[in-house]
C-alpha cells in the first residue's frame, strides 16, 4: 500500500483543484491516501528563520498545521499538488507550502535534502482559463521538480487549460483521462 499525499491549494470550495484532488482520491481508493485541502487548515508562512536547518528531522518551530503535515511528506511515496494558475504561476498557498518543505533543505547531502526516504514521486496539476499553455506546462514542470527537496526523483505535471469555471474540469474526458493515467502512475511501483 502506497502512502500518497494529496494538496487542493485552492482557497475556492468545489473548484477545480477540490474536483482534481477528489477525482485522484477516489482513483486511490486502497491505498493510504491523506487529502490536504490547505483552506481547511491553518497553513502559515514560512518565517525563513532556519531554525529547521541542520536537523537530522523534519521540523518547524511553528505550530501549525504545515508543521504537523511534515512527518507525513516525510513518510510519503508520493505527493500531488493541484493549483489553480493566477497570473500565470500556482497560487500563493501552493507557494506556501512549497516554502515550508525548507525543513527538507540540507546543501550537503544527496539532492539538497536530508530526507531519509529518497524515490518519491511528486506531481504537480495546474487548471487555468486562458494562461499560454506552453509557458504554464514549462513553469509547471520545473516547479514540480524543485519538490527533489522533500526526496522526490520521479516528476510529472499536467496542464489542464481552457477551464472558466469552477468545477468544470470534470466535462472535459480528455483531462479526466489524464487523470486516471496519474493516479495509476502514482501507486504504481517506481
Amino acid at each position: 500500500m502506497k502512502k500518497i499525499i494529496l494538496v487542493d491549494s485552492s482557497p475556492r470550495r468545489a473548484g477545480n483543484s477540490s474536483a482534481i484532488v477528489d477525482m485522484l482520491a477516489n482513483d486511490l481508493a486502497g491505498e493510504d491516501v491523506l487529502a490536504f485541502h490547505m483552506r481547511d487548515h491553518d497553513c502559515r508562512p514560512c518565517l525563513a528563520c532556519a531554525a529547521c536547518q541542520d536537523r537530522e528531522t523534519q521540523t518547524c518551530v511553528q505550530k501549525d498545521d504545515v508543521a504537523a503535515l511534515l512527518p507525513a511528506i516525510e513518510a510519503c511515496d508520493a505527493i500531488a499538488i493541484a493549483s489553480p494558475i493566477y497570473n500565470q504561476q500556482i497560487n500563493s498557498q501552493a507557494k506556501l507550502l512549497i516554502e515550508r518543505l525548507y525543513p527538507f533543505f540540507h546543501i550537503g547531502r544527496k539532492n539538497m535534502s536530508n530526507t531519509a526516504k529518497f524515490g518519491k514521486k511528486a506531481a504537480l496539476v495546474c487548471s487555468c482559463w486562458g494562461s499560454p499553455r506552453d509557458v504554464t506546462e514549462r513553469y509547471c514542470a520545473w516547479t514540480v521538480e524543485g519538490l527533489s527537496q522533500m526526496g522526490a526523483e520521479h516528476f510529472r505535471s499536467l496542464v489542464f487549460d481552457q477551464i472558466p469555471e469552477a468545477g468544470a474540469v470534470l466535462g472535459r474526458a480528455d483531462y479526466l483521462a489524464r487523470l486516471h493515467e496519474l493516479a495509476a502512475w502514482l501507486k504504481a511501483d517506481a
